[in-house]
């Protein structure tokens, strides 16, 4: 997946929502929480503006890049489909969005195709996604804290801290292959 947001562009390459954040903000990891903290709100609020610009300026019926594309392919791959019936009760429901298939079918029946598609693909889903406003953290001065709050202190979860330099490389899952370096010399993977 990519992000786009404060006209950066991060190239983010994982299938995990939380390696996706970290690759984001690999660089904010490193401010005083605080400091995370704005950057994080920060950067929800321009992936959030862009969204909202982008569903507000679309008239598609599904969402542009998961739905309408996916159905457009899939239509022009019908028209040279024959359809074949089976039963009158089967249905594949699996990515809630008609396959290849069932878009054949509801050619020959004379059927829209988009009326098959969940409503999470609808760009009015789209747009409620992302309707929400998201307003920064006020200066610490503004905060409103509760007298029961103010008296309790918290403090950092106990942890070890390790010799040596801190990892700022992801650890691999498990399963999940590491990279074999190659040999300087020779080029065979293994050995360095």
């Amino acid at each position: 997946s990519r992000a786009h947001c404060d006209g950066r562009r991060y190239n983010v390459m994982t299938t995990n929502i939380v390696e996706s954040i970290n690759s984001v903000l690999r660089f904010a990891r490193m401010l005083p929480v605080l400091h995370l903290i704005d950057e994080i709100t920060n950067l929800l609020f321009y992936c959030f503006r862009q969204r909202q610009d982008l569903a507000m300026k679309s008239h598609s019926t599904l969402c542009p890049d998961l739905g309408e594309k996916k159905l457009r392919k899939r239509l022009d791959v019908t028209s040279r489909m024959n359809v074949v019936k089976i039963n009158d009760v089967e249905k594949f429901d699996l990515e809630q969005l008609p396959c290849k298939h069932a878009i054949a079918v509801c050619r020959h029946l004379k059927l829209n195709p988009y009326s098959f598609a969940s409503s999470y693909y609808t760009h009015a889903t789209w747009a409620t996604a992302y309707a929400e406003s998201i307003y920064p953290v006020p200066p610490e001065g503004t905060w409103v804290i509760p007298e029961n709050l103010k008296k309790v202190k918290i403090l950092p979860p106990l942890s070890r801290v390790l010799p040596g330099r801190r990892k700022t490389q992801r650890i691999a899952s498990k399963g999940e292959e590491s990279r074999k370096k190659k040999c300087s010399r020779c080029g065979v993977k293994g050995h360095y």
